[in-house]
């Protein structure tokens, strides 16, 4: 009979193992990414109450994201893996 820690450390890797099979993101494109993300999120900050301003804020999350987990739904999409390449 397991412990329950030793199904939870199992679980664990098993969700790790799934995350890092669907990163398609390679690590030179996630800093880009999160370095834009922040610029683009300061400048939404500043035109906040506009429609531009709402719209960038969407941006920098997707990139943030992006960044965050080295998933890209657009990548995918496309068939492209840029965590392969090089």
């Amino acid at each position: 009979m397991q412990s329950t820690t030793e199904k939870i450390k199992e679980e664990a890797q098993a969700a790790a193992q799934t995350v890092k099979d669907n990163q398609n993101v390679g690590m030179t494109e996630r800093i880009i990414s999160g370095i834009a993300a922040v610029a683009i999120g300061a400048y939404a900050v500043k035109k906040k109450d506009s429609l531009l301003g709402k719209g960038l804020t969407a941006v920098s999350g997707f990139l943030l994201t992006r960044a965050t987990t080295g998933f890209c739904p657009l990548n995918k999409a496309i068939g492209r893996n840029s965590l392969l390449v090089g």
